[in-house]
């Protein structure tokens, strides 16, 4: 269903946009993409209490922060 694969691209898309921005913040010396993933890893549960699915993306991108992006 192609509805299903541009989600799936879009969320893809986000979740490398968040490792980018992580890399040029760790970069400048803004934060560390260590701490960017722990503080975006607390961000997700909080959001999770009210929106599920939105906590588990950002969790999943929490995770890519710290160990790469998935292919």
């Amino acid at each position: 269903m192609a509805g299903e694969d541009d989600h799936d691209d879009l969320v893809g898309a986000q979740g490398k946009l968040v490792v980018f921005i992580a890399s040029l913040l760790s970069r400048a010396g803004v934060v560390s993409t260590s701490e960017f993933s722990s503080l975006l890893s607390v961000f997700a549960d909080t959001v999770a209490e009210t929106e599920p699915g939105e906590g588990a993306l950002l969790a999943a991108w929490a995770a890519d922060v710290e160990t790469g992006p998935r292919q």
